[in-house]
């Protein structure tokens, strides 16, 4: 069974690369353009992997976070945070309330495909895509 994962950002193209990469990768992909639509889309159906970046329209991706691990049923989503700008501040805000990973922007796709790969590893230990 492919392992879902949500893809929220509000560039496209940045969107459609990751989808594109992860779907490669035999990976369930999901999209949405911001954090509002992210909240929809995961009450819908709850992903394995949350990849979200910080900057968007309507929520912020550090909001969608606080969200998500304020929900019981939500909190155990193992979240990977983009963002443009890699300040400490912005790091450490992240880290603080229970992102899993920071990458910075740009980044090369198979960094972010080894990333996800080692999540689903330490979420399902026998189970790779």
């Amino acid at each position: 069974m492919p392992r879902k994962i949500l893809v929220v950002d509000d560039d496209i193209a940045i969107v459609r690369m990751i989808e594109f990469k992860l779907k490669a990768a035999g990976f369930e992909v999901t999209c949405a353009f911001n954090g509002q639509d992210a909240l929809n889309k995961i009450s819908e159906d709850k992903p394995d992997i949350v990849i979200t970046d910080i900057n968007m329209p309507l929520m912020t991706g550090i909001e969608l976070v606080r969200q998500l691990k304020r929900s019981v049923q939500k909190r155990d989503i193992p979240v990977i945070i983009l963002s443009a700008r890699g300040e400490d501040e912005q790091k450490e805000e992240a880290k603080q309330i229970g992102t899993n990973v920071f990458v910075n922007k740009p980044f090369a796709p198979s960094k972010l495909l080894e990333i996800v790969r080692q999540m689903v590893i330490a979420q399902y230990p026998v189970a790779i895509p």
